[in-house]
C-alpha cells in the first residue's frame, strides 16, 4: 500500500478565498450571490460529480451558518467540507467585485 502524499494548496487559491471572505465580512448581503451561483450551476446539465458535491456542501454551510464568522470557519476548516468547497473557487464568482 502506497503512502499518499497530500499536495500543498496553491497560494493563489488561498489568497482568493481570503479576499472573498473579507469581502463577505464587509458586505454580508453578498452571501445571496453564493446561493444564486449554486442555483445557476446546479441547472447546468453536465457537471462533474465533485463539483455537484461542492455545491451541495456550500449550500449546507450557507444554511447552517448563523453569521459570517461561522461561515468563514467552515470554509477555512481543514475538514472534508472545507477542502471540497475550496477546491472550486468558481463558486465564489462575483463576490469580490
Amino acid at each position: 500500500m502506497r503512502n499518499r502524499v497530500r499536495r500543498a494548496p496553491k497560494p493563489q487559491d488561498n489568497a482568493y478565498i481570503q479576499e472573498v471572505l473579507s469581502a463577505l465580512k464587509s458586505n454580508p448581503e453578498k452571501i445571496e450571490i453564493l446561493a444564486r451561483n449554486c442555483d445557476e450551476y446546479k441547472q447546468q446539465m453536465h457537471l462533474k460529480r465533485g463539483f455537484l458535491r461542492a455545491i451541495e456542501r456550500l449550500e449546507w454551510v450557507i444554511h447552517a451558518s448563523k453569521d459570517i464568522e461561522q461561515f468563514e470557519k467552515s470554509i477555512l476548516a481543514d475538514d472534508y467540507i472545507g477542502e471540497v468547497i475550496r477546491r472550486y473557487p468558481l463558486l465564489f464568482k462575483g463576490i469580490k467585485s
